[in-house]
């Protein structure tokens, strides 16, 4: 299956239609943040006028690859500087989208239950 990623009206992230909580990306349940490619670009460039010299080149040309992309939302590692994109691993994308929306579901049934998550 693949899938779409899209913001809704309230600037809220969906999958395929599928509203993902918040609470995903503010409590860090998940690996990757989902990211609008161009405000990211314009983030890193803000970044790396901050950044150590020993890490400017890892970011320069990170900015390279992703000014490259065609596509309107990436995901961005919280713990690397690794990027999964549609236009440039399907397959990736496609299981980070499945793997997304399977936390979700669980994430809502424990909001429902009442329990801590």
């Amino acid at each position: 299956m693949n899938y779409e990623i899209s913001i809704n009206s309230k600037y809220e992230y969906e999958i395929n239609k599928v509203l993902i909580k918040e609470k995903i990306f503010n409590k860090e349940l998940f690996d990757y943040r989902i990211s609008d490619r161009l405000e990211f670009v314009n983030t890193l460039i803000d970044w790396i006028s901050e950044a150590r010299e020993s890490d400017k080149n890892l970011m320069k040309d990170d900015l390279k690859y992703l000014i490259n992309l065609s596509d309107e939302y990436i995901f961005s590692s919280i713990l690397t500087n690794e990027y999964v994109c549609k236009s440039d691993n399907l397959k990736e994308f496609n299981k980070l989208c499945f793997d997304l929306l399977k936390l979700n579901k669980k994430v809502k049934k424990c909001n429902r239950l009442k329990t801590l998550f």
